[in-house]
């Protein structure tokens, strides 16, 4: 039981058992029991069973208790302090905003240099706890999105092999459930079918879309990549899903074109289509029912402003 509700009328308020917790803030799990008992540093919720349980709160203030540390403070000073004086004692204030921009690189930077060295352990763990102690939205725009466009940089300079490709992509799904586990939908939130088309393997962007409408609080329901699009329409109708999100990387010859918009105008007599694909793109000058996406941006717009959101993406 998590997130406030009740097993047997007690409260279990917590949502990450220790070895979650560990795994997420970088700490070992006897360094969270000695901070929790000889320094008050957190006070998780406790099981009918007593296992400790610790929230997001808990989580990210665990996170900012090892950085504060990490640059020289002793745990002893730190954890009297409140959330906002941790991260004015790291950095990170919402008033620096050049100081958090140089931190988002800095995570990137070591990412990368994680999964250049098939240290995936370590790019994992950098990703968890960033993930652990930023807002969806902020993970989406400050940290994933600048480090795909690395990964394209990387790829243009042939300094990516497809090895790296498959961890990065790897990562980001198992990232992108555990955030949809842990980030409610909104109230009413329209149901989002997310994939890519048939013949059509590169995930990146689709990856994205689902980030960006998990982060306005929809529901996305991720089917992957090079999938029928019978089986998109058919999990959309069993869903109840009211947008489709496809992305589409690679351009298409004109045999492969006619094929999908046949199917993409077929598909959107029952769904809202949205198509993300990039500007270049053959597909970007044809004319359909499909809603045509160039930019994560545009994305994140259309979702603010539409009244019953769809979603899509590029790589």
């Amino acid at each position: 039981m998590i997130n406030g509700t009740t097993t047997n009328g007690v409260s279990v308020g917590g949502v990450y058992p220790m070895r979650v917790a560990a795994r997420l803030t970088g700490l070992t799990a006897d360094t969270i029991r000695v901070w929790e008992r000889r320094y008050q540093a957190v006070k998780p919720e406790r099981t009918l069973g007593n296992k400790r349980r610790y929230s997001d709160a808990q989580v990210r203030r665990l996170v900012l208790l090892r950085r504060a540390t990490e640059l020289g403070h002793s745990i002893g000073q730190v954890a009297r302090l409140d959330d906002a004086e941790l991260k004015q004692i790291i950095g990170e204030t919402d008033l620096d905003a050049s100081n958090q921009a140089s931190l988002y690189e800095a995570l990137v930077d070591d990412y990368l240099e994680a999964v250049l060295a098939y240290d995936v352990q370590e790019a994992e763990s950098i990703l968890n706890r960033t993930a652990a102690v930023i807002a969806p939205t902020q993970l989406t725009f400050d940290v994933i999105l600048p480090l795909m466009r690395r990964i394209g940089e990387l790829w243009s300079r042939k300094e990516l092999r497809v090895a790296h490709e498959h961890i990065v992509s790897g990562q980001l799904r198992s990232l992108l459930g555990t955030l949809m586990r842990h980030v409610e939908p909104r109230p009413g939130a329209p149901r989002v079918i997310v994939a890519t088309p048939p013949k059509h393997l590169h995930e990146f962007g689709a990856i994205i879309g689902a980030f960006i409408a998990a982060s306005r609080g929809l529901e996305p329901i991720y089917l992957g990549t090079n999938l029928p699009l019978e089986e998109i329409d058919d999990a959309a109708t069993q869903s109840r899903a009211q947008l489709v999100l496809m992305s589409i990387a690679r351009d298409c010859d004109p045999e492969e074109r006619e094929v999908l918009l046949a199917g993409f105008r077929e598909l959107s007599k029952r769904h809202e289509v949205w198509l993300g694909v990039p500007e270049v793109h053959a597909l970007s000058e044809e004319e359909g029912p499909m809603r045509l996406l160039h930019r994560y941006e545009d994305l994140d717009q259309a979702l603010a402003a539409h009244e019953a959101p769809a979603v899509a993406a590029h790589a």
